[in-house]
């Protein structure tokens, strides 16, 4: 399904009902919208994970603007900024209340811009393996490192990619040689096959980072963002390390930490029972007025 934003079709998708029958009436359960990662992915990797929370909520996957099956626009106009404001634009048209809204990675820097530059427009957010800025954690507990991990080699192959080479030789080679490690020790085959079902737009990666990534840092305004929060992170997660998520969990001011032991960058799909189980009591929690942390 598509919707024109901003002049830009935004495709999205819907996995469970937003109605079901309790007893003798028809109950409205609660919308979460889901916000891929990169920038440059799409949901696809979002969906194996995620589709078990349509036993607790309706919900409703996006491609982000330039990305997946959404319309191209100027790679420019591809900021945290424009996407933020699409979603936002997507819920109204599509008559979406403060919804949930799920941010994984970059997906959930497209969750906090929205919240702050749309108050209101979020009742609540699910931030999983994100972080609130791009620059150096001073942290006491060191965060996972990908050299522990892999060679080398590929240590230094991520580190180009992230410098913004995204050429397909490199894509190739990060697949093979780096991906496995985006995991816990324990899930090594699952980044492969959610980058499966995933299309990349290395222009948008290659504008974000190269251009976009040196200015993100959200942390002055996290006070700003007065709705309940669920913060998800990974022991292992190297990319949106478990540091990242104690500043957010700290800076926002209804927020909760819940951290999965086994999970790297994917806990939705490393540690799915565990992650639905989390992500049901929390929404369970707003469902019967209460708040997180």
């Amino acid at each position: 399904m598509r919707m024109i934003v901003d002049g830009v079709s935004i495709y999205f998708d819907v996995e469970g009902a937003q109605l079901a029958v309790e007893g003798d009436t028809l109950a409205e359960r609660p919308t979460v919208v889901a916000l891929h990662g990169g920038p440059g992915f799409d949901q696809g990797y979002l969906r194996p994970g995620l589709a078990g929370l349509s036993a607790y909520a309706q919900v409703v996957f996006v491609d982000l603007r330039g990305q997946g099956r959404s319309g191209r626009p100027p790679v420019t106009t591809c900021t945290l900024e424009r996407m933020a404001d699409d979603v936002a634009g997507l819920c109204d048209r599509l008559g979406i209340t403060a919804p949930v809204v799920f941010g994984h990675s970059g997906g959930g820097f497209v969750a906090l811009h929205l919240a702050l530059r749309h108050p209101g427009a979020a009742g609540a957010l699910i931030l999983c393996g994100t972080a609130a800025a791009l620059s150096p954690l001073d942290d006491d507990d060191p965060p996972p490192s990908l050299a522990d991990r892999t060679s080398p080699e590929a240590a230094a192959l991520a580190a180009r990619m992230f410098g913004g080479d995204f050429s397909a030789a490199t894509m190739r080679a990060f697949e093979r040689h780096v991906a496995p490690a985006y995991a816990g020790p324990r899930h090594v085959d699952v980044p492969g096959r959610l980058f499966a079902l995933t299309d990349f737009n290395a222009e948008v990666a290659r504008h974000f980072f190269g251009t976009l990534a040196p200015g993100y840092d959200v942390r002055p305004r996290l006070a700003e963002i007065g709705v309940p929060a669920l913060v998800a992170v990974g022991r292992h997660d190297w990319v949106g390390p478990p540091a990242a998520g104690r500043v957010l969990a700290a800076g926002l001011p209804r927020a909760e930490l819940v951290e999965f032991t086994e999970s790297g960058h994917f806990p939705f799909s490393e540690e799915p029972a565990a992650f639905q189980a989390a992500v049901g009591k929390f929404l369970a929690r707003l469902d019967n007025g209460g708040t997180a942390g």
